[in-house]
């Protein structure tokens, strides 16, 4: 009986396990939707090793996701939540995904435009 539940234990610790922010099967990792905290571990860890440039992407790929549906620099002053873009907010669009098609994703949808008019 000690042996079966040890087994159990053990095979419950290994799915467990699976479920945390690891690379897939292609070494690239993948967004974890689980918790607004663990989308964030999982983004940050994204985020190292990451040469400049392709820090700079997928920040600004978190950003238009973050900012996708918004028409006016009034409706980001009036909604806290705009005001700090964060990956936490988007978890559930891009669960699973790789930085890559975070940033495909983000090239897709946005229909961010900016226009600056003078007084």
């Amino acid at each position: 009986m000690k042996l079966k539940c040890i087994a159990v234990l053990l095979l419950a610790a290994g799915l467990t396990a699976g479920c945390t922010t690891t690379p897939s099967r292609g070494g690239e990792l993948r967004i974890d939707s689980s918790s607004v905290q663990s989308a964030e571990r999982s983004y940050q860890a994204m985020m190292r090793g990451r040469s400049e440039a392709e820090k700079q992407k997928l920040a600004l790929a978190m950003l238009l996701l973050n900012l996708q549906g918004v028409k006016s620099a009034y409706e980001v002053v009036a909604n806290p939540e705009l005001q700090s873009p964060s990956i936490g907010r988007i978890k559930d669009q891009v669960a699973g995904m790789t930085a890559d098609e975070i940033i495909a994703l983000a090239a897709r949808v946005s229909d961010i435009q900016v226009e600056v008019s003078g007084q």
